[in-house]
């Protein structure tokens, strides 16, 4: 029998694969995968999957807190200011018989006849102000004064330049009146 030899690769760096940084892990080429798409691959990873990164909210946004007519029979006065009472839209379901004015900065078209219907009024909590509502008076907004009628510059045209001699100057060098 003859003698068999194996070939092991002893005391070779690159156990042939050529140059030892072809086979290690996948750190000379950038990583591997969607590694690197926050730096240097980033321009490559937007330009071929523009949806990789995108965040899809599926949830719906609040509106915030709402209130309907049937819960206004818990307030005593008949002037609610909705708005401070934290709520930001009133809905129309349920009925009042009470003649109410309410403050909020939105509601529904069915809110609206409802209390309407009633003898009552929405008003939009963002034109009224705090003084009005304490004193139980209408808003009305402030006149802005009227602004001085200030003089208008002339605007000169071409023309008038042109009729102009041009200003004479003198030139550094040869102390000459140059026009």
């Amino acid at each position: 029998m003859g003698k068999t030899t194996t070939k092991k690769m002893h005391g070779q760096k690159s156990f042939g694969y050529g140059s030892k940084k072809k086979h290690r892990g996948h750190g000379s080429k950038g990583g591997c995968g969607l590694a690197g798409s926050k730096k240097h691959n980033k321009f490559k990873v937007w330009k071929e999957m523009p949806e990789h990164f995108v965040h899809i909210n599926l949830k719906k946004k609040s509106e915030g807190a709402v209130i309907n007519i049937k819960d206004l029979g818990s307030f005593k006065e008949t002037r609610i200011n909705l708005k401070e009472a934290g709520y930001t839209k009133l809905l129309g379901n349920g009925e009042t018989t009470k003649k109410l004015e309410i403050i909020v900065n939105k509601w529904s078209k069915q809110a609206e006849e409802k209390i309407k219907k009633a003898g009552g009024k929405i008003e939009s909590g963002r034109k009224v102000k705090e003084d009005a509502i304490k004193n139980n008076k209408e808003f009305k907004p402030e006149d802005k004064e009227d602004k001085k009628d200030k003089p208008v510059k002339d605007v000169k045209s071409k023309e008038d330049k042109k009729d102009k001699p041009a200003k004479e100057t003198k030139n550094p060098k040869t102390k000459e009146n140059t026009k």
